[in-house]
């Protein structure tokens, strides 16, 4: 028998039954830890949506979901490491769009708003990436809208299922130097141009649709656009202070028609 691949099969399946959950995955040591408590927020969570009829908010995406752990009325779904550019790939290596119509299958279409926090990772890595390994010659504006296109097409399948659903705008860019083993990685003021015209893309699109959209960028960016220390938890992702704005903007944009 072989351990290492008996021990991979294994991770795999714990991985694949955390993320059935519904909720955030930890690494093994944290899981033990942290990973039963969020599970009996879940469950509180579900309790009040069901005895006083309030909304819940299904945060699904990457792990910029981190800030709206514990935090009511949001019920986090995590798929790590995946991109809007690849949710609606099928068998794609994170499996984000299986995983993606397993969180929708628990969405009550009647109370409950889908909040899509994906596209940090495509402007920090993918974008440029598909720009360094075409020679330049594609611009970050064409490989921006190609991104933007293909999410478009995962919210507007969300939406036509009867679904309500929000996007979140990326956050700023980090100001750090990133040392990384890609061929191709921008400097901080090419993510900050990445991030911006990628969230006027997708603001854009979103209006178009008629799709709120939460522009965080707008409260967490300096004058230089990158991402205020105030909203900085580490060196990329936002603290859980973007959450009151966040509930507030869904609040407005669905007005009574949900009880959040």
């Amino acid at each position: 028998m072989d351990i290492k691949q008996t021990w991979k099969n294994i991770n795999l399946s714990r991985i694949a039954w955390l993320q059935r959950k519904g909720s955030i995955y930890f690494p093994f040591w944290n899981m033990v830890f942290k990973y039963p408590p969020l599970m009996l927020f879940n469950v509180l969570v579900i309790l009040r949506a069901n005895l006083f009829n309030t909304c819940i908010i299904h945060t699904i995406g990457d792990s910029h979901v981190v800030p709206f752990t514990y935090r009511f009325p949001f019920l986090v779904h995590h798929i790590s490491q995946a991109t809007a550019h690849n949710l609606i790939k099928e068998k794609s290596f994170t499996r984000s769009k299986e995983y993606l119509e397993l969180f929708l299958k628990r969405v009550n279409k009647k109370r409950d708003v889908v909040f899509l926090v994906f596209g940090e990772i495509d402007a920090r890595v993918h974008i440029y990436l598909k720009y360094g390994q075409s020679g330049r010659t594609r611009t970050f504006d064409e490989l921006i809208a190609e991104t933007v296109r293909r999410y478009g097409e995962a919210i507007m399948k969300i939406r036509d299922q009867g679904i309500a659903v929000a996007v979140q705008g990326i956050p700023p860019a980090a100001s750090k130097e990133f040392i990384t083993a890609l061929p191709f990685s921008g400097k901080p003021s090419e993510r900050s141009e990445i991030s911006r015209k990628f969230n006027e893309q997708l603001r854009e699109y979103c209006r178009s649709v008629d799709v709120p959209y939460v522009d965080i960028q707008s409260i967490a960016s300096d004058e230089k656009g990158f991402i205020k220390k105030y909203y900085l938890a580490d060196e990329v992702h936002c603290n859980s202070r973007i959450v009151p704005y966040c509930r507030q903007k869904i609040k407005e944009a669905f007005g009574s028609s949900k009880k959040i």
